[in-house]
């Protein structure tokens, strides 16, 4: 995007929000000018106290409601792949961050604007950097800079989930697990022993594993164990993604 700054239609449907969103290209490390929109906008309302961080944008209610929800949903996209045009078709809207997730920051960047008198105070955050390392999270950026305003009773995030809600939230764990051996030049392997191939005894318990499901106030968490990826260097590394339970 270039000239003019972009600007953000909130009154229209909310389909046709999406589909501008969606033509705001923004992938991770350049929200920057997707933020100034929702920003401006957020700003223009009465009723909504905005704060930035970074391109990590939030704004809430102070009504003095004796509950508080937070919602929270991500601006940034994986990088375009021929499909960086919203389209719609048999009443489908389709395009780079469609799902996931720019039809939900346009429903709760309506929400947030038209939303004027809540049941229950709101804090609204639409944070940057969703799709890269969690180091560089906008959302856990944000909070950790301003805990106050992460802080609330019940949270919604609006990522996708086929049109249904999904109770809770798994945590996750990164692990690093390396396999050590002796080099050898493969034209003489039996001088040496492949530190790769005695991976193969992790990635046995790994597929023999049996995640457990776990009942936490009738929600049920169920736990995940993946390779992700493996790297031949000396040692060989296996990457491990696991989402334990709470």
């Amino acid at each position: 995007m270039s000239g003019a700054p972009f600007t953000l239609d909130t009154t229209a449907p909310v389909a046709e929000l999406a589909a501008a969103l969606i033509n705001a290209p923004s992938p991770s490390g350049h929200e920057a000018e997707l933020a100034d929109a929702i920003e401006a906008r957020l700003r223009e309302t009465t009723h909504l106290e905005v704060l930035r961080h970074g391109n990590t944008v939030a704004a809430r209610t102070s009504q003095g409601l004796p509950s508080r929800v937070v919602w929270a949903g991500h601006i940034d996209t994986v990088p375009a792949n021929g499909n960086d045009s919203a389209t719609i078709a048999d009443g489908v809207l389709s395009g780079r961050g469609s799902v996931d997730m720019k039809s939900g920051v346009a429903i709760g960047l309506k929400l947030a604007i038209e939303l004027v008198d809540p049941a229950v105070d709101v804090t609204w955050i639409f944070y940057d950097n969703e799709e890269v390392e969690s180091s560089k999270n906008g959302l856990g950026l944000f909070g950790a800079a301003h805990p106050e305003w992460v802080k609330g009773d019940f949270a919604i995030v609006g990522e996708p989930s086929n049109g249904i809600v999904e109770g809770g939230c798994n945590g996750t764990l990164r692990v690093e697990v390396s396999a050590t051996g002796t080099r050898a030049h493969s034209a003489r392997s039996w001088k040496g022993d492949n530190a790769i191939h005695r991976a193969q005894e992790i990635l046995d318990r790994l597929v023999s594993y049996k995640p457990a499901t776990v009942d936490v106030d009738g929600l049920a968490y169920r736990e995940g164990m993946n390779a992700v990826a493996i790297s031949g260097e000396w040692p060989a590394t296996l990457f491990l993604i696991c989402a334990p339970s709470p």
